[in-house]
Parts: structure tokens; C-alpha cells; sequence
């Protein structure tokens, strides 16, 4: 059988098409790609000295005797070391040397390395055994290569070694690759298995640098896929650039700064000139920051966010670059013919004191893009209030996954009656559970719900599981007369509210006068005129209505006036405060006088002693709320209470 050369030629072409492709496009520096192109320049050099040596061999070409032996051993070594390096592009697909400390690296490492150096001691040896006792290869009086025997098995059985390896990286990760990964790694321990076998067999098949070129080819296009990097409309580096440069093997382990330029009118230009304008301006920001600050450096991470990495801890650098970037701004723009100005701010993030990993990078430019109170020029990460902006994160995420893995749950504040001396309702209050099963703060949560409209959705959760609640009871059995149901800023402005709340009311069949409307001072102020028109058709259904928190917000006594509440309830820091000093003792007293000279009840919050409690009363509170009778309770503790207080 004659060697078949076409199978070198073939992958020949395939290995040059492959280094045009990477260097044709930009690549980030991370040891992936590293390896990758170490292992395509090797790939091809085995290629070339195998085709070389076999053209050699077969047309006879008189070449020194030393010149030749030393043709063969680099081509063994790279034929040897090749498994390895794949073996090491495998670690860095799945992150394997970061995943481990350093020390293991080390010794790792140096355990992978020891059969390839065994193969290189044998491999440079052999040229000086003959034919007697050859070690991996001999050369006869033709100057023709020869296999050995044994020591030349030893050779594929350290290839073999470091494909075992690989395939137990692939199964012990498996998890942490996308299935096109797995199937390319699978598909590259086949072929290449494959092909050293035939060409281990049959020696004149030449067909493992062929079977090493179709992988290159094949993991260039599902695995580095280098366009994946490359940000489509300024064809510089994109966000997932950043995250994978600055996560594989630096992150929180080098000092780098993280210079983040903010363009705020985007969306301006877009609905001005359109979208396509709007990415020749950003083009033309991302053409100036990498003339200026280099390709490598600069970042498009979001539409109107740009960031120069900086990887030294020099801080007259970092002025340097902030200084070019307010001088260039200071002029106008020109694509097109269209001239404007824009206007930007900048971000320094310093990591890894500021964040120690690309994901808190972003997240810190997200906040300053996005937070009103960071509208300045420059922001350092050091002025920001990272902790508010992780509870706020926290707190939206569980508001999210709230509504979907039913996590929110409605408590009952039992509500004592003078007139009736017992507890003879409640106040109902939502409650959201965390994934771990944590309770947060609604003091912390609502706000943040009333900024993302999430209140909406909890209003309505509140209003219809107090219904359904209430109509699974025997409301005389448990002595409940009513129980209060606030409502938001959110829920007050919309005109269709007490169309709503009335058909659920009807759906569930609940008496209107058990149902108590807390609405606070802040909606009141808010939206007088929806307001008035929603809790007058409430009120004329039956519904009571209440003035929640008096005292805490605007206080403005023509909302008392003019509007239809049965009931004042006064806030809890005022109540507290009337035992602390006498003035507010005093204007304490005036206002509940005020309030039954108005005809409505007064009901008064945060009451936690009895001491509170006979004051209060003597005060001609008719009805009170705090610690002092329940904390918040969940429904069915609720029930046991208003049980237990009825049979007395």
C-alpha cells in the first residue's frame, strides 16, 4: 500500500484556513484561545513534517542523516504533546485550573506533564539506537524512518493516558457544558481515537493530522465561535467579552480599573434620527475610545454604556483617560451630517476593591445608568451605596419569584374594641418569604414595590385572599366584625379600583360591613379627585373607609373633611411619641377630640403597654392595635385568638 499523501494535503489547507479565520477576526486574550491557536500552529507543523518526511522517504531525496532524525523527532513530539494541549483546552472550557487552589494547579500539572516527558526522552534518544535496539524510531542505511517497537507503543499509550483524562474531565463537568460542547468534545475523542488507531494499524493511512484538522474546524465554529464576542453594530468587544476576560484567571486576582462611559441621550437620538443613527453615533464613540485607549481595552457592555479596562494601579492614568474622554465630549458629534452634542458620564471602578468579578462591574454601572442620585460628571464605585443597591437586587428578585412560587402570605393584626372590650377584627398585612423561607421587612419590600409596580399585583393578592378567607367562615362564630385592607398610592389611582374590589367582594359573597378600606394620607394627597370618586361608590356600597396613619404624612384636615371616612387611625409614632414628651401628649389629646368632634372613631396604633392601653381609652380611643394585644399572626392563630375571646 503507498502512503496517501492527499489526506496531509487536505488537512494542510483545512489548518490554513483555520489560523486565517482566528487572526481575521478580534480575540480576546484568555488562556482558551491561547491554547487554541498553540494548538492549530502545532497541529499544522505535524502536518507539514509529516508530508515532508513521507515525500522525503518515498522520492528518495538525499538529506543529512542528522537533519532528518531531527525532522522525526519534532514531528513525534508534536504528534505526543498534541493530546496534551487538547487536554488542557478541555480544563479551560469548563474552568478547570480556577475551580482548584493553587497548589493542587501545581501538582496537577506537573503529574500531566510526566508522560510527555518520558516521550521526549524517548523521542530524542531513539537517533542514537540502531536497528538492534531501537527506542520510538530508527533510520536505516536509506536514511528511511522505521517504527520501534515497544518503546514506540509507549508513545500512543501516553496519547492514550491523556484521552482518558479528558474523557473523565468530560464526564465530571458535563454539567457545566451547553450540550453543542458536549457534543464537540465527544465528537473530537472519536475522531482523533479513530484516526490514531487506522494510522497506528495501517501507517501509510495519514489520516490523524486530518482527523486533528476537521476538530480544529469544528471547535472554531461551535466552540470559539469569536463573533460571540464582538458587539455587532461598533465591531468592538461586547459585554460577554468582558465577563469571560476578566472571570478566567483574574478575577479578585489582579488589580485592574474599570473606567465606564455612560451616553445618556440615546434613547433621545433614537426617537429623533431612529435607531440606525443612534449606532453610527455610538460607533463613532466606540471608533474614539479605541484609537485612543486600544482595542483590547474597550467594551461595549449595554446600548449606552462603553468600559476602558485599565491593568496597572497607576491613578494619573486614570485621570489621564478621564480627561480625554470630558475634552472630546466638550465638541460636538458629526454622522451623516447630523452634528449634536452628547453628553455622558463616567464611572471609576476599581477592582478588585470596588468588585471582584465582571457581573458586579456591570451591576455598579447599571446602578449609576439607572439611579438618579448618581447624575454627576464622574462617580467613584467607592461613593456608591453598593449594600442599598444588593438589598434592592435581593429585594426585586424575591418580589419576582414571589408571585410565581407563591411566597407571599397575608398575616392578621388583631384590632381590641373599647365598646365591645375584646378583639373583634383584624388588619390584614402582607408578608413575602425569601427562597430560604426568610420573612422581609414589608418596610422594605413596599417601597420598592410601589417604584416597580409590583403593588398592583399585592394589592390585589391581599383584597381577594382576605375574601376568600372570609367566606370559608362563620364570621358570628368567631366574633369578627371586620377587618381593615389597605390600599396603596398605586391601587388609589386607578379609576376602575372600586369597580374592581366591589366584583370581588361579590364574587366571594362577603358583607360589605365587615370590610374596613385603609387608604393613607400620601394616597389621599396624591390623587384627590380618582380618590374621592372610588371611595364614594365604595362607601355607598356599604364599605367602610379609613384614613390610615394620620399624622405620619401631608396631615391635611380636608381630606377628613371632604371625603367619607368613618375612621382615623392615628400613626404609630405619634402614639409612642405622646409618652415621651408632654407636647405631643397634648396634641395628641386635640387631635383624637378633634377627630370624635368630627364624628368619626379614632383607632390608635403601636400600642404596646397597658399603661398605653387605659390611656388611650380614657383619651376616648375607641379602638386600639399594637403588640400589646397580637403581633401580626397568621389566619389560622388569628382564628384560635378570636375564638378563645369570643367564648370568654
Amino acid at each position: 500500500m503507498d502512503y496517501i499523501l492527499e489526506f496531509d494535503i487536505a488537512a494542510f489547507i483545512l489548518e490554513c484556513l483555520v489560523i486565517i479565520f482566528y487572526y481575521s477576526r478580534k480575540n480576546i486574550t484568555i488562556v482558551q484561545n491561547k491554547l487554541y491557536i498553540l494548538i492549530a500552529h502545532v497541529v499544522m507543523l505535524v502536518t507539514f513534517l509529516e508530508f515532508f518526511t513521507t515525500f522525503i522517504n518515498i522520492k528518495q531525496i538525499a538529506i543529512a542523516r542528522p537533519l532528518v532524525a531531527i525532522l522525526h523527532c519534532i514531528y513525534l513530539c508534536g504528534t505526543t504533546g498534541l493530546p496534551l494541549l487538547f487536554l488542557f483546552y478541555c480544563f479551560s472550557l469548563v474552568d478547570f485550573w480556577n475551580k482548584k487552589s493553587e497548589k493542587f494547579v501545581l501538582t496537577f500539572s506537573h503529574i500531566l506533564l510526566l508522560p510527555y516527558l518520558f516521550c521526549l526522552i524517548i523521542i530524542w534518544l531513539s537517533p542514537f539506537f540502531g536497528k538492534e535496539n531501537p527506542l520510538a524510531f530508527y533510520l536505516d542505511q536509506n536514511n528511511m524512518y522505521v517504527r520501534g517497537d515497544f518503546w514506540f507503543v509507549m508513545l500512543y499509550a501516553a496519547s492514550a493516558t491523556y484521552f482518558v483524562v479528558t474523557f473523565c474531565i468530560f464526564v465530571l463537568y458535563r454539567k457545566l457544558l451547553s450540550t453543542e460542547k458536549k457534543l464537540i468534545m465527544l465528537f473530537y475523542l472519536v475522531i482523533i481515537v479513530t484516526c490514531v488507531l487506522v494510522q497506528f494499524f495501517i501507517p501509510k493511512a495519514l489520516v490523524e493530522c486530518f482527523g486533528m484538522s476537521i476538530s480544529l474546524l469544528a471547535f472554531f465554529f461551535i466552540v470559539q465561535r469569536p463573533d460571540d464576542n464582538i458587539d455587532s453594530h461598533t465591531k468592538g468587544f461586547n459585554q460577554n467579552a468582558f465577563v469571560k476576560l476578566y472571570s478566567v484567571g483574574k478575577s479578585g486576582k489582579k488589580k485592574y480599573t474599570c473606567v465606564s462611559l455612560i451616553i445618556d441621550d440615546t434613547v433621545f437620538i433614537a426617537n429623533t434620527f431612529g435607531i440606525h443613527q443612534m449606532y453610527n453615533f455610538l460607533r463613532a464613540v466606540s471608533d474614539f475610545l479605541v484609537e485612543n485607549f486600544n482595542y483590547e481595552n474597550v467594551f461595549r457592555i449595554s446600548q449606552n454604556c462603553f468600559i476602558i479596562v485599565i491593568n496597572n494601579d497607576e491613578p494619573g492614568q486614570i485621570y489621564e483617560i478621564i480627561g480625554k474622554i470630558q475634552t472630546r465630549f466638550k465638541g460636538n458629534w458629526n454622522c451623516d451630517s447630523i452634528e449634536i452634542k452628547l453628553y455622558k458620564r463616567i464611572c471609576v471602578i476599581e477592582c478588585p476593591k470596588d468588585a471582584v468579578n465582571p457581573e458586579e462591574v456591570i451591576e455598579l454601572v447599571n446602578l449609576v445608568t439607572n439611579d438618579e442620585r448618581y447624575k454627576q460628571s464622574v462617580v467613584f464605585a467607592k461613593d456608591i451605596d453598593i449594600e442599598y443597591k444588593r438589598k434592592t437586587t435581593y429585594i426585586e428578585h424575591a418580589l419576582r419569584s414571589g408571585f410565581s412560587h407563591n411566597r407571599f402570605d397575608v398575616f392578621y393584626q388583631p384590632i381590641f374594641s373599647v365598646e365591645d372590650n375584646r378583639l373583634i377584627g383584624a388588619e390584614a398585612l402582607v408578608r413575602l418569604q425569601d427562597e430560604n423561607g426568610k420573612y422581609i421587612s414589608p418596610e422594605d419590600f413596599i417601597p420598592i414595590s410601589e417604584k416597580n409596580g409590583s403593588i398592583l399585583k399585592i394589592g390585589e393578592f391581599v383584597f381577594e385572599s382576605v375574601c376568600r378567607t372570609l367566606s370559608k367562615l362563620d364570621l358570628e362564630e368567631y366574633g369578627i366584625k371586620k377587618i381593615d385592607i389597605n390600599l396603596s398610592v398605586a391601587q388609589c389611582m386607578q379609576e376602575i379600583l372600586a369597580d374592581h374590589l366591589l366584583s370581588v367582594q361579590n364574587l366571594f359573597n362577603i358583607p360589605s360591613s365587615v370590610i374596613n378600606l385603609e387608604i393613607t394620607e400620601t394616597a389621599a394627597a396624591h390623587t384627590p379627585d380618582i380618590l374621592l370618586k372610588n371611595i364614594k361608590n365604595l362607601s355607598e356600597a356599604g364599605i367602610e373607609l379609613s384614613l390610615d396613619d394620620y399624622g405620619s404624612g401631608y396631615s391635611n384636615m380636608n381630606y377628613m373633611l371632604n371625603m367619607p371616612f368613618r375612621m382615623i387611625k392615628i400613626d404609630k409614632y405619634i402614639v409612642w411619641s405622646a409618652f415621651e414628651n408632654e407636647r405631643s401628649k397634648k396634641a395628641l389629646i386635640a387631635t383624637i377630640t378633634m377627630i370624635k368632634s368630627l364624628g368619626m372613631t379614632v383607632l390608635a396604633e403601636g400600642v404596646e403597654t397597658k399603661n398605653q392601653a387605659d390611656w388611650l381609652i380614657e383619651q376616648g380611643c375607641d379602638y386600639l392595635q399594637g403588640f400589646y394585644y397580637s403581633k401580626p399572626v397568621e389566619v389560622s392563630e388569628f382564628l384560635t385568638l378570636m375564638k378563645k375571646q369570643k367564648t370568654l
